[in-house]
């Protein structure tokens, strides 16, 4: 206990001087340097997670307001960009996007990633606010109503999520339920009436993918009344997808594998793209052709999407315009010309992408 408490008044000593990178060195037990390399987020140089988080924790503890600097020595503004990954392409674009047009307007960016994890959300507020950061872009927010609930409305904040009236917060949006109806369209249009919806997990924490299925399933019912849409899910918790940068190709690959014994099914429709590249080669390890026997269709129409040898159809979100307009909101808050009473809600329309992964069924 006297450790303890000696340890808590050395800290509020220090906090009441200048804050030094010597101070948030010696608190998180590693040199200076490492300091300078983890704040700055010096290129070239990796670090493991937990001296990163002992050297943020200590920063935001001490109260340090170092700031990125450049070769002049005046502090340049960040923007911290939160993603639930970067392993799935439709994150590192719109995490480039963002960063292009944070290069034109001067600000400097730092990536968080979280895997979906309310304590990883919550603790990226944390850092931008600890960092003074000048604001936050949350490419995805899984659990909005717990993270905007402790957000400091001084701290500008950008969200690029799913269509939401109820988030008192500036956004860019798509209409997911809009886009599951899209594709419905489309495969009803070919003839299809049994369709298998292949996703990871299903719940309120991932409302792109729950309204993605809504939209299928209601539009394809009052399409094909006769028709069906099979569920096949997976539940992945924040641990699995940090320590498995393959788990969506894994999932879509493994459920659509289930699927192949039910001859009545002629298509599959994927959460998302990586998905849907697991269920391509379920299909072709299975024995099967695209789209001769089996339709697939995906969301987000990644690069990838369409190579040669992949042709699959998807809906198209804008990614890189989404990531700029994201950007420019979040300026335009942090230079004022934005009213803190008003919410800024930008909302982009889907667009169907058809390639050579969609054709009508086969002969059942």
């Amino acid at each position: 206990m006297t450790a303890g408490t000696g340890n808590s008044q050395r800290i509020r000593h220090t906090a009441a001087k200048k804050v030094t990178l010597a101070h948030v060195a010696k608190a998180a037990g590693v040199s200076q340097a490492t300091v300078s390399m983890v704040l700055n987020g010096r290129e070239g140089v990796s670090f493991a997670d937990e001296t990163i988080a002992a050297v943020f924790s200590a920063a935001e503890t001490l109260g340090y307001r170092g700031g990125r600097r450049g070769f002049g020595g005046a502090t340049i503004p960040s923007v911290l960009v939160v993603a639930p990954n970067v392993t799935n392409p439709y994150y590192s674009t719109v995490i480039q996007a963002i960063q292009q047009a944070a290069g034109l307007r001067g600000y400097a960016t730092s990536i968080y990633t979280t895997y979906r994890s309310l304590d990883k959300e919550l603790e990226a507020l944390h850092l931008a606010r600890g960092m003074g950061m000048s604001g936050v872009i949350f490419t995805m927010l899984a659990h909005p109503e717990d993270v905007l609930e402790k957000a400091d409305r001084k701290l500008p904040m950008v969200v690029i999520g799913d269509r939401r009236q109820d988030l008192g917060v500036d956004t860019v949006e798509l209409n997911n339920y809009d886009a599951g109806s899209l594709i419905a369209r489309h495969m009803h249009e070919l003839g299809h009436k049994h369709l298998a919806y292949i996703s990871t997990t299903l719940d309120e924490a991932n409302p792109i993918r729950t309204q993605r299925l809504q939209g299928l399933r209601d539009t394809f019912g009052q399409l094909c009344p006769e028709g069906s849409v099979q569920v096949k899910s997976r539940d992945i918790s924040p641990e699995t997808e940090l320590e498995n940068v393959q788990i969506e190709h894994l999932v879509g690959r493994e459920l659509a594998r289930k699927c192949l014994d039910d001859k009545k099914i002629t298509a599959f429709v994927a959460v998302n793209d990586m998905v849907a590249y697991g269920v391509i080669d379920a299909v072709r390890e299975g024995g099967f052709s695209i789209p001769g026997d089996y339709s697939v269709c995906g969301f987000d129409n990644i690069f990838p999407s369409g190579f040669a040898g992949i042709n699959l159809t998807t809906v198209e979100h804008y990614m890189r315009d989404k990531g700029r307009n994201a950007l420019e909101i979040l300026h335009n808050k942090i230079r004022g010309a934005a009213s803190d009473r008003n919410i800024t809600r930008v909302e982009y329309s889907h667009q169907l992408i058809t390639r050579a992964s969609t054709a009508p069924p086969r002969a059942v």
